[in-house]
């Protein structure tokens, strides 16, 4: 059945936005495949592409307009396990409320091909980097009993490929500790544990990365004596900015941000 929504995602091929105040209906359809029902081919529209074409293919969703909300839908598989119609989760940045979704539509050496939204403002089939992948999740099947998560060691080559990603967050972690910014310490401390959990095939959804956070924040408040912000005053958009690679910054130019 992820087949089906595959298919019929490939159809959807070529679908843009209008610039300007005029909004595609299309993609205003896709929107309504979500809680978050937006009418404005502006708004972000990676996840309520892949809702919609799950949608058509009768196949429940995650109804949400956030790309992470994927993480914990169906079932985790490896990239060598991955098939057509396999839904892919990305990282976008360092900020760990942000992502990418899309159909996994193939590899061609280091990057995997999503079929996706949103994606230079239009339906297409785009590279990303391998070290980006968050998790591929496949369809359960009402008949199918979903397996529990499947702790896995990760190969030479998945190191390698997410090896900046894992050095520019210890990187964040320890030029946060060295400065005493104990609030941002523990959310980059929390960012590397739920980067190097996903890595082993143990998905960390952002409903228990947000209570590590608060965990964090507390724990390292009461054995420095510090007084620390709470996480809710925590500007996210100044410490992805902070924090972004260039690397990253060139995607989201070509690929566009969704």
């Amino acid at each position: 059945m992820s087949k089906v929504a595959f298919d019929i995602a490939m159809k959807e091929l070529g679908t843009a936005e209008i610039f300007g105040d005029t909004h595609n209906s299309r993609i205003v359809e896709y929107h309504a495949a979500t809680s978050l029902r937006a009418t404005s081919d502006e708004v972000a529209w990676c996840a309520s592409f892949v809702n919609w074409c799950l949608k058509k293919a009768t196949i429940n969703g995650t109804n949400s307009a956030r790309a992470r909300s994927f993480l914990t839908w169906g079932v985790a598989v490896s990239l060598e396990e991955a098939q057509r119609g396999d839904i892919v989760v990305l990282s976008r940045g360092t900020n760990p409320l942000f992502g990418h979704v899309g159909f996994f539509a193939g590899q061609e050496g280091k990057s995997v091909l999503i079929l996706g939204g949103n994606q230079s403002n239009k339906v297409s089939i785009s590279p990303y980097p391998l070290h980006r992948i968050l998790s591929i999740r496949r369809a359960v099947m009402p008949s199918e009993t979903p397996p529990s998560p499947t702790f896995r060691i990760p190969s030479v080559f998945q190191w390698i490929a997410a090896a900046p990603t894992l050095i520019g967050k210890i990187q964040r972690f320890i030029a946060s500790a060295q400065a005493k910014n104990w609030t941002t310490s523990a959310v980059a401390l929390v960012a590397l544990v739920a980067y190097v959990g996903n890595h082993f095939g143990l998905p960390i959804d952002d409903g228990t990365v947000r209570m590590l956070e608060v965990a964090a924040i507390a724990v390292i408040g009461f054995f420095t004596g510090k007084q620390v912000e709470h996480y809710a005053q925590i500007n996210p958009q100044k410490l992805d900015a902070a924090w972004k690679s260039l690397s990253s910054l060139a995607e989201d130019i070509t690929h566009g941000q969704t």
